[in-house]
């Protein structure tokens, strides 16, 4: 025998009190009356209430200790070794995904409605049937393993949430599977959703109780943005809406940046239909602007979070260059046109070292200083065909043949059929003294630009003369020295600028993150305080620092099987009567103490009313 609440037994300092108040002598008022005949019964009782004619009518002092310890037991919530060696077991699986959020048409949402069902789950365990509780967001979790007390899975259901992440129901009944495999007797899978899972079939023991019904929803599904390579001022934005609902729906959509109304745009959509918009001419923000941009459904459905969808913007800078040329249209033409840049022009015999650190980025065109040296030099440079790496026989007329796309020099740019005259065959460096190096563009086994860093340093070499080239006359050359000089002045590729909720963001070493996110430009901004990663479980933006630079993520659901609530709905299927926690068979032997306690209480008050017991 286990007893699980072993504090009850304190309870037992009362039985000294219930036998004092039995053994307590009734004091009588003294009334004056006309006769003792109609008292006489009274007369002959009272001289039954000695202390030892008392001790001959001790039923009624039984019952009453009966009655106290049966108590006592139920409530110390006994239970049999072999109950719980060999009982049932069922495994509650709790949906708590994005969808869960959904508001009913009794106003309760799918989610609230799920944790009553499941709390009533945890009210009728016992030694003979345990429950274990997984809760599904993100991911699986076992909130509670198998477990005959109700109070750590009545505190777990208190404390769980709905996300607004996104997960397969499979990997959840999985992990159900793995849970029972090992255990003896009639287990069983309760899943609490909205819906059947994909393949219900695989799970034989799998008992689905539905809380939903058939819900029309409208939702942003995507909402993106790119600056516009021909125009760094601007960017361009990308929406999509679709319409989950069985009839045809009219909306507005708010565009607003920074807190303030950009556009509203009217839509129409026909049960099912998907539109798609772009809206251009969006203004980049400033150092001292968040870059929020929000899109918006006006008309309230049942699911909220997916009407609102945010997206960042990175902060536009102006970077200072340096170029140290004798003479090149091409360059001293794209440095002056594009706004982002703000430049000084000077002869390679006015080169100094001591103004590197005054600029963001140095370039150096088709020249190279004698006392340069990448161990002790400062600053962040490019070097067009003249470099500080070793270079084998010049190659002849080579062909571009790979372009790393992902890096931030060479992101979107195409440099398919570019002619080159001549390149130096140059070779990448090992890694050393602090300094990593990388090749984002190549000419089968040669680099053509080789890239390095070194904590806050960076470096670029093309390995030939733009002069050389027909890449002046191309689209390709502006946003190739765009990409690179802005690379250099230390600007992230953007970096992380959006999530999907539920993704863990892995940070880089010296980054925080913030744990809660915001949704208006009224919120407080916590202090980034998260460390290594964050797995973000709502919509929102959150505040990335990295020393004394913070940026924005944006992070959004954009799921269509989380917001088409369409297929939703079912009466919740009756449990078989094996499974059923409830019944009289099932019960907890602390249930059978209570109503046997209660039993002897009616008994006992039946034979005080019939003058049995005192």
């Amino acid at each position: 025998m286990t007893f699980l609440h072993l504090w009850a037994a304190w309870f037992l300092a009362g039985v000294p009190l219930i036998v004092l108040l039995y053994f307590m002598r009734l004091k009588r008022r003294a009334l004056p009356v006309s006769t003792l005949m109609f008292w006489q019964r009274i007369v002959n009782q009272s001289g039954r209430r000695s202390f030892f004619q008392r001790l001959r009518h001790l039923l009624s002092l039984l019952l009453n200790l009966l009655i106290f310890t049966l108590l006592i037991a139920a409530l110390a919530r006994p239970l049999l070794e072999r109950s719980i060696q060999n009982g049932a077991g069922t495994v509650l699986i709790l949906d708590a995904r994005a969808r869960m959020n959904a508001v009913e048409h009794d106003g309760q949402t799918r989610f609230a409605k799920a944790l009553a069902m499941a709390r009533g789950h945890a009210h009728q365990i016992s030694g003979q049937h345990q429950l274990a509780l997984i809760i599904v967001g993100a991911r699986p979790t076992v909130a509670v393993p198998f477990t005959s007390d109700e109070k750590p899975l009545l505190d777990a259901l208190n404390s769980a949430r709905p996300t607004e992440a996104t997960d397969d129901l499979n990997a959840a009944l999985t992990l159900a599977d793995s849970l029972l495999a090992s255990r003896k007797g009639e287990n069983h899978i309760v899943l609490i959703s909205d819906r059947e899972p994909k393949a219900p079939s695989l799970h034989s023991h799998l008992i689905t109780q539905s809380i939903a019904t058939p819900l029309d929803n409208l939702a942003i599904t995507r909402f993106a943005t790119r600056p516009l390579p021909a125009s760094p001022e601007t960017s361009e934005l990308l929406l999509e809406i679709q319409n989950f609902g069985r009839a045809t729906a009219s909306t507005d959509v708010e565009l607003s940046y920074d807190g303030r109304l950009l556009e509203v745009k009217p839509f129409t959509l026909a049960p099912g239909e998907r539109r798609l918009e772009f809206f251009t001419s969006v203004p980049r923000p400033t150092r001292s602007a968040r870059g929020w941009l929000k899109a918006r459904i006006t008309t309230p459905d049942a699911l909220a979070f997916d009407n609102v969808a945010y997206a960042t913007l990175p902060t536009t800078r102006t970077a200072r260059v340096l170029l140290v040329s004798r003479g090149n249209a091409f360059l001293e033409k794209f440095l002056s046109v594009d706004a982002s840049v703000k430049f000084q022009l000077i002869t390679p015999e006015a080169w100094q070292p001591s103004l590197a650190p005054k600029f963001e980025a140095v370039i150096f065109d088709n020249t190279l200083p004698a006392e340069f040296n990448l161990t002790s030099t400062q600053g962040n440079f490019l070097f067009l065909k003249s470099t500080p790496f070793a270079a084998a026989t010049p190659l002849e007329q080579p062909l571009v043949t790979d372009v790393d796309a992902a890096h931030p020099a060479t992101r979107n740019v195409s440099l398919q059929n570019v002619t080159i005259l001549h390149a130096a065959a140059l070779t990448l460096p090992e890694p050393h003294d602090g300094w990593t190096f990388s090749a984002p563009l190549r000419s089968f086994d040669h680099a053509l630009l080789v890239t390095g860093e070194r904590k806050q340093q960076r470096i670029a070499a093309l390995a030939f003369d733009v002069l050389e080239s027909d890449l002046p006359l191309r689209v390709a050359f502006p946003l190739l020295m765009n990409n690179t000089l802005h690379w250099l002045a230390g600007e992230q590729s953007a970096g992380q600028q959006s999530a999907q909720s539920g993704e863990t963001i892995t940070l880089t070493e010296g980054q925080r993150i913030t744990a809660n996110p915001v949704t208006s430009e009224n919120e407080p901004v916590s202090k980034p305080d998260i460390a290594h990663f964050l797995q973000p479980m709502h919509n929102g933006y959150y505040a990335l620092s990295d020393g004394d630079t913070m940026r924005w993520i944006a992070v959004n659901t954009f799921s269509a099987d989380e917001s088409d609530l369409r297929a939703s709905g079912g009466n919740t299927p009756t449990s078989p009567p094996s499974v059923a926690l409830a019944s009289f068979s099932n019960w907890p032997f602390w249930r059978w103490l209570a109503f046997a306690a209660f039993a002897l209480l009616v008994a006992e008050w039946w034979l005080f009313h019939r003058r049995k017991t005192e």
